[in-house]
């Protein structure tokens, strides 16, 4: 007899069993003992497959969709984003807080010049590599590199009065685009590149404006400047005094400077440890040990061979390496002297084969108590 989603079968001293299969398992109802027990974990094929292809429809309906709303509406966001990843110069201006003095003109800077009297005069000029402009009516080309605003203003004044163009004229000069103050900004910082400095600026401003320092950088920052004199002059400050804003850590960076912020040093952690990788070190002025970078990658494992440990570390710039054998038993039983790391210093801790032997037994027969145990519970 066979019933709708049932399958009847009779067995031995069991009675007449009743047998129905379902989407994951099949259990089975017998008469005269009474029970009711999983045979087996069956899994139908055809529901799963059907289900997957349901949702991968779903999945790309949704994909579609969220294609469409972006080209319809984020299309102005995405561009803005772009313009943004590839802009390479921020215009600094010094504020009236920090005593920098006005800003002066500079080579390729982009000027707007004014004439209130004549707007045939009015338009933008760009400064030449020598520090000229060239001017409508005027036979000379002004000089106005190294001259502030105002001053590129008396001087324009002066030249159309002496040419006999205008009697009483009212200039306007107005910086439009800097192109003459670069400061490059390199290292562990955030968005390095090319920024216009107008006049000069704090190296905190600076920092802040390349989106602060990143997280390896290190304790120190570098200003790199060349003097017209002689070569290259590079002044240390820390990283700590500039964020207190003291003056003598936060100088004034003017344009053609270099600011450069070296990343922080870094040891490598190997073999038989719970988190092997690359850490940086907390600070450059304060020594740390090998059991402070152990303690980094979260201690050795159980099948570690402390004794066995080795310090490898690369002797200048000759590329000649040194492995200085250490055991990690005794130094953490303060029996043996903590050794110093120092940058690029690799950690290696083997891993005893006995140990890890005797680990995978012993999770063996762990493994077989516990199905023991399960077995014998099952009625």
């Amino acid at each position: 007899m066979v019933l709708t989603g049932f399958r009847t079968t009779r067995r031995l001293n069991a009675g007449v069993v009743f047998s129905f299969r379902g989407t994951l398992t099949r259990h089975e109802f017998v008469f005269g003992r009474v029970s009711l027990r999983p045979v087996c974990l069956v899994a139908s094929r055809t529901p799963t497959i059907v289900s997957a292809l349901l949702f991968a429809a779903i999945l790309a309906f949704a994909a579609n969709a969220a294609a469409q709303s972006a080209e319809g509406n984020g299309g102005q966001g995405t561009a803005t984003q772009s313009t943004r990843t590839s802009q390479t110069t921020t215009i600094l201006s010094s504020g009236a807080g920090d005593g920098l003095g006005e800003y002066l003109i500079g080579p390729n800077d982009l000027l707007s010049i004014s004439v209130l009297e004549s707007p045939d005069l009015t338009r933008d000029v760009r400064v030449d590599a020598d520090g000229n402009v060239g001017l409508p009516l005027l036979a000379d080309h002004p000089h106005v590199a190294g001259l502030s605003l105002t001053q590129a203003e008396a001087l324009l004044k002066k030249k159309y009065q002496e040419a006999g163009i205008l009697n009483d004229p009212n200039i306007t000069v107005t910086l439009k685009e800097l192109e003459s103050k670069p400061v490059t900004v390199s290292g562990a910082v955030r968005q390095p590149g090319v920024f216009q400095v107008s006049g000069s600026v704090r190296l905190l401003r600076l920092l802040t404006m390349a989106g602060g320092l990143a997280e390896n950088s290190g304790t120190v920052v570098q200003l790199i400047r060349e003097e017209a004199t002689g070569p290259e002059h590079i002044t240390e400050v820390k990283v700590a005094d500039v964020r207190l804003g003291l003056d003598d850590a936060n100088i004034v960076v003017k344009g053609g400077d270099i600011v450069n912020v070296p990343p922080a040093g870094a040891v490598y952690v190997l073999g038989a440890v719970n988190r092997p990788g690359r850490y940086l070190l907390p600070s450059d002025s304060e020594q740390t040990t090998v059991l402070n970078i152990l303690a980094m990658a979260e201690d050795a494992k159980r099948t570690a061979k402390l004794s066995h440990s080795v310090l490898i570390r690369k002797k200048g710039n000759s590329g000649e390496v040194e492995q200085i054998p250490l055991d990690l038993k005794k130094i953490v039983a303060q029996q043996q002297a903590d050794i110093v790391v120092r940058p690029n210093d690799v950690l290696f801790v083997p891993e005893s084969t006995a140990k890890r032997a005797f680990t995978r037994g012993l999770e063996a027969a762990v493994q077989i108590a516990t199905a023991t145990a399960i077995y014998g519970a099952i009625p």
